[in-house]
C-alpha cells in the first residue's frame, strides 16, 4: 500500500474540516433561518477555502455564533490548517516530525525542510501582527460611525481577518458597496489585501530588509537586497493593479449604468478598489452586475491570475503568470534562455508554470461547460462565477436578491462550484498529484519524436 503523500494529506483535512464546519453551521444555535446541508456545505466550504462566494446572508441569516464559526474558518483557511496544527505541537511538544514537516513545507509551499519551523514562527507573527493592525484601524472608523465598542470591536475584527486572508466575507449584506465613497475604509482594506496577496516570503524579505538597513544598529548590511521573487511578486502585482485599475476605466466609458454614472472621485476609487479585490479578495463597492461584458471579461482574467506564491489568494498565481509572459517575449525575440532581472529561470521551472496554466484553463473549461449545461444563466455569468470559485475569489455577478448568483443554482451546480473551491485552495496541480497514482520513473529512452507544430 502506498503511502498518502502530503498532497493527498492536505486534500483529506480539508475534506475534514469542510465537514465539521458544515455540520457546526448545521446547528440552530448558528442560524437564524433554516438551512439546507448544501447550503451550509457551501458556506463552510466558502469560508475554509477563503472564497468569499456565499448563497446566505451572512449579518442576518447567520447568528453571532454562526458568524464566529465562518470567521474561524477563514483563520484557518488563510493560515492553512497545518500551519496551525505545527504551531500548537510547537508550543506542547517541543518539535515535531520529519513527515510533520513535509507537509507543513507543501502547505506553505516551502521549498525544503531547513528553517522551516522559524518560518513558521515568523508567519504566524506576520499573520496575527498585520490583523490586529488592521483590527486597529478599522475600529478608528467603525466607532467614529456607531459609537459602540463592542460592535466597532467584532466588526473590525471580523472584516481585519477576511481581508487579510483575502475572504471576501462581510457583515454587511450590500458587502461594501455602501463604502464606496470612504478613501478610508478602501484605503485600509486594500492595503489588508495586498499584503496578504503577496505572500509571506515576500514580506519577511521586506521586513528583513528594513531592519537590517534603516532600524538595525549593526552596520555590517548582511541582508541588503531584496531577492529576485520579492522583485518579480511586487512589480507583477503593481502592474496587475494599474492595468486592471485603467482597464475597467477605460471599458466602463459611456456605461452609465456602471461605474460612469459615478463622479470622478468615485470613478477612480471604485476602479482602483474592483482592481486589487479581484486579485482573489473578494469584496466588492459596486454592484457587478451592472459593469459592461467587456469589463466582466477583464476581471475575469484578473481574477484567473490571482495572488502571489505562499499568500492568501488563490489562482495560477502572479509567478507563473510572469515566467509565461516571459518566455513568450524571449522566445519571440529569438531567445533560447529566459531571463528576468539578470537572472535565468531554468527549464523546469518553465515546464511547471506551463503545467498550472494548462491545468487550470482545462479545469475551468470543463467545469464551465457542465455547469451551462445544468443551468439557465449566461453563459459570461457563469464563467466568471467558476473563475471566481476555483482563483477562491469570491466575486460575483449576484442574484436578485444580493447574494452570489451560486444562489440561483441548482444543487448540482453548487456542487459543481463546490469543487472549484477545494481545488482552487489547495492548488490544481497539488489537487493532480493528490488523485494520481504514484508512477515509477523509465530508465529507457526512446528516440526524438518528430512532430510539426
Amino acid at each position: 500500500m502506498n503511502k498518502i503523500n502530503p498532497s493527498q494529506t492536505i486534500l483529506f483535512s480539508y475534506l475534514i474540516l469542510i465537514i465539521i464546519g458544515t455540520f457546526a453551521l448545521l446547528l440552530p444555535i448558528c442560524n437564524n433561518t433554516k438551512i439546507s446541508f448544501i447550503d451550509a456545505l457551501f458556506t463552510a466550504t466558502s469560508a475554509l477555502t477563503v472564497t468569499g462566494l456565499i448563497v446566505k446572508d451572512t449579518p442576518n441569516d447567520f447568528t453571532f455564533i454562526g458568524q464566529l464559526v465562518i470567521m474561524f474558518l477563514i483563520q484557518i483557511g488563510g493560515l492553512g490548517y497545518m500551519t496551525l496544527i505545527t504551531f500548537f505541537i510547537i508550543v506542547f511538544r517541543g518539535e515535531t516530525s520529519i513527515r510533520d514537516q513535509l507537509i507543513l513545507s507543501e502547505a506553505l509551499n516551502y521549498k525544503g525542510l531547513s528553517g522551516i519551523i522559524r518560518f513558521l514562527r515568523q508567519v504566524i507573527i506576520i499573520v496575527f501582527f498585520c490583523e490586529f493592525l488592521g483590527l486597529l484601524f478599522l475600529f478608528i472608523y467603525f466607532f467614529y460611525e456607531n459609537n459602540d465598542v463592542n460592535k466597532s470591536l467584532y466588526y473590525s475584527l471580523f472584516h481585519s481577518i477576511s481581508a487579510f486572508n483575502n475572504a471576501g466575507f462581510s457583515l454587511f449584506s450590500d458587502n461594501l458597496m455602501r463604502y464606496k465613497s470612504s478613501l478610508y475604509i478602501n484605503i485600509v482594506i486594500s492595503i489588508l489585501i495586498f499584503v496578504g496577496g503577496i505572500g509571506y516570503y515576500v514580506i519577511m524579505d521586506i521586513f528583513l530588509f528594513m531592519k537590517t538597513n534603516y532600524f538595525s544598529k549593526n552596520n555590517s548590511k548582511s541582508y541588503n537586497r531584496i531577492s529576485v521573487h520579492s522583485k518579480a511578486v511586487l512589480l507583477t502585482s503593481l502592474l496587475l493593479i494599474l492595468i486592471g485599475t485603467l482597464g475597467i476605466l477605460f471599458f466602463e466609458i459611456g456605461n452609465y449604468n456602471g461605474i460612469w454614472k459615478f463622479s470622478l472621485y468615485e470613478k477612480i476609487l471604485v476602479s482602483l478598489f474592483s482592481s486589487i479585490s479581484s486579485r482573489t479578495a473578494g469584496f466588492n463597492t459596486i454592484d457587478f452586475s451592472t459593469l459592461s461584458d467587456s469589463t466582466i471579461y477583464l476581471i475575469i482574467l484578473l481574477m484567473f491570475i490571482g495572488a502571489s506564491p505562499g499568500g492568501t489568494g488563490g489562482g495560477i498565481k502572479t509567478i507563473t503568470f510572469l515566467i509565461i509572459f516571459m518566455s513568450v517575449i524571449n522566445y519571440i525575440k529569438g531567445s533560447e534562455k529566459v531571463v528576468f532581472m539578470k537572472r535565468e529561470i531554468n527549464n523546469k521551472t518553465i515546464l511547471k508554470s506551463m503545467l498550472i496554466l494548462s491545468l487550470a484553463f482545462v479545469f475551468n473549461f470543463i467545469i464551465t461547460l457542465l455547469i451551462a449545461k445544468v443551468e439557465n444563466q449566461d453563459f459570461l455569468n457563469i464563467l466568471f462565477e467558476v473563475i471566481s470559485a476555483s482563483s477562491t475569489v469570491g466575486l460575483s455577478i449576484g442574484s436578485s436578491n444580493g447574494l452570489s448568483l451560486v444562489y440561483e443554482f441548482s444543487s448540482v451546480g453548487k456542487i459543481l462550484i463546490i469543487i472549484s473551491m477545494i481545488i482552487g485552495k489547495i492548488g490544481i496541480l497539488s489537487f493532480a498529484i493528490a488523485v494520481s497514482s504514484k508512477n515509477y520513473t523509465s530508465r529507457v529512452e526512446y528516440p526524438d519524436s518528430r512532430l510539426i507544430l
